[in-house]
């Protein structure tokens, strides 16, 4: 299945259940390469009673709302639900075709994860959904799986009990809270680095990575770290300020907000606020080492800087609010993140957007700050990336090295004389982090002037307020 068929709409008709059915369908069939498509309810259309001319009326809000959930839970928790399918199934699970496969994804994750959605509605569905989508025999094997599945739940345990942390129970499932489920069954493997694989749905492999470099405890906690619902959070924040009152709570770094409010109140207040930033502490700790240490590095003003993978431009209006005398240059290879950062101009008339060999060629050599804001792993923001929990092997990992080296030896080029690269990532991975930035140093003749590696932080039941995102930065100067 190509990506054109992972981003079309289901048919005419379809619920929200068979929407979300049909999307982790398309995850099934690319796994473990999972690719969180935007989804936009107003073109997710049906028949109905109210339809508008032509025969269709937008998606309810409340149904594609309980589609997303259905997909995020998959997406979030895969490995968990195979393990927690996997001891009622009479074959192996690769064995299995797609369409049942996604059938119990879909019905397990309503089960299991959704708290609020009857048991028997999501047996009900998947069953309906394979016997169209497939052959009416395979709605019977999968009623009696899911059944099974939800049969199986024993018991919730409350957030604090030490079960959850107990890496020996094969019958616990953790939840993002802090609480478990206890189940009937011992559906976790006896290894232990690949239980912590299936209950926190990350590759095994990642696992046993993370266990050689940081030792089994903090591989644990770092796996369930990723479990948490990542909040937003908002800078800059104060909690005296009458416009965050009902919206934002103070997070515990000062000058930052956990975001409580909906999604249309964001939207309003960062037409009200421009200087306001969606961005959590450890990201925005990136450039905010630069406030004491850029000057005194560099030894002037800096008057023209570079961010050369400026995504939709977050760090790049940071430097441009920081370093108002300076020209801010940015661009990005991805279409839609570099017609973001175009209209970053018009609150921000220091920054200008330049195609990569527009910029290549005026800020040759001119730059007094480079910002290297690099393609990597994601192992720092898991919470935030599921699917990119599933990709981790050696190979992948080279790759991504490749590419950081890709873009950073040309890169280089563009910083002046005793001008400084800021060479940042959002992964907690030493190959990715210290070793490229050694590399920097030994290739270029670059000087270290700091550098910081910041674990993720937050558990499932601890305040959201302690939660932050994982990520590596590294300020080098030109000789």
């Amino acid at each position: 299945m190509n990506r054109e068929d992972h981003q079309r709409e289901a048919p005419v008709g379809y619920s929200a259940r068979e929407i979300a059915l049909e999307r982790i369908l398309a995850q099934a069939m690319r796994f473990p390469d999972l690719d969180i498509a935007p989804f936009d309810p107003r073109s997710a259309l049906h028949a109905g009673p109210m339809a508008v001319a032509g025969g269709r009326t937008p998606l309810d809000p409340r149904d594609a709302a309980l589609a997303r959930a259905i997909e995020h839970a998959v997406v979030r928790r895969y490995l968990t639900l195979i393990a927690c399918i996997r001891p009622h199934l009479s074959k192996n699970w690769p064995l299995l075709e797609k369409p049942i496969q996604a059938a119990l994804l879909a019905g397990a994750a309503q089960i299991l994860f959704l708290d609020r959605v009857p048991a028997a509605a999501a047996v009900d569905a998947s069953v309906e959904w394979t016997k169209r989508r497939l052959r009416p025999g395979a709605g019977g094997l999968v009623n009696a799986v899911l059944r099974k599945v939800a049969g199986s739940v024993a018991e919730r345990i409350p957030a604090g009990d030490g079960a959850v942390l107990d890496h020996t129970r094969r019958d616990i499932v953790p939840l993002a809270d802090g609480s478990a489920l206890r189940l009937s069954v011992e559906a976790f493997s006896e290894d232990a680095a690949a239980a912590i694989a299936e209950k926190t749905s990350h590759a095994r492999e990642l696992i046993l990575h993370w266990i050689g470099a940081f030792g089994f405890k903090e591989a644990q906690r770092i796996a369930l770290h990723d479990l948490v619902d990542a909040p937003l959070v908002v800078t800059p924040f104060d909690p005296a300020d009458p416009r965050f009152a009902g919206l934002a709570s103070p997070h515990a770094d000062a000058g930052f907000g956990v975001w409580t409010g909906t999604h249309a109140e964001m939207t309003t207040l960062l037409g009200d606020m421009p200087q306001l930033r969606v961005q959590d502490p450890t990201a925005a700790s990136t450039c905010a080492v630069l406030a004491t240490t850029l000057r005194e590095a560099i030894a002037r003003e800096p008057r023209l800087i570079v961010d050369l993978c400026a995504g939709r431009g977050t760090k790049t209006r940071q430097l441009a609010e920081m370093f108002p005398g300076a020209t801010v240059l940015a661009t990005d290879p991805d279409h839609a993140r570099f017609e973001a950062l175009a209209r970053l101009r018009e609150r921000h008339p220091n920054i200008r957007v330049l195609g990569n060999e527009l910029l290549f060629r005026e800020a040759a050599g001119k730059a007094d700050l480079l910002l290297l804001d690099v393609p990597c792993s994601n192992s720092g923001v898991l919470a935030r990336r599921p699917e990119a929990r599933y990709r981790f092997t050696k190979a992948r990992t080279k790759s991504v090295i490749e590419l950081q080296q890709k873009i950073a030896d040309p890169a280089v080029g563009l910083v002046a004389p005793r001008g400084a690269v800021l060479y940042a990532t959002c992964s907690i991975e030493h190959a990715e982090n210290e070793a490229q930035a050694r590399r920097l140093v030994n290739r270029h003749g670059l000087t270290p002037v700091l550098d910081r590696t910041i674990m993720p932080e937050g558990l499932p039941g601890e305040p959201l307020a302690r939660y932050r995102d994982g990520g590596f930065h590294t300020l080098l100067l030109r000789s």
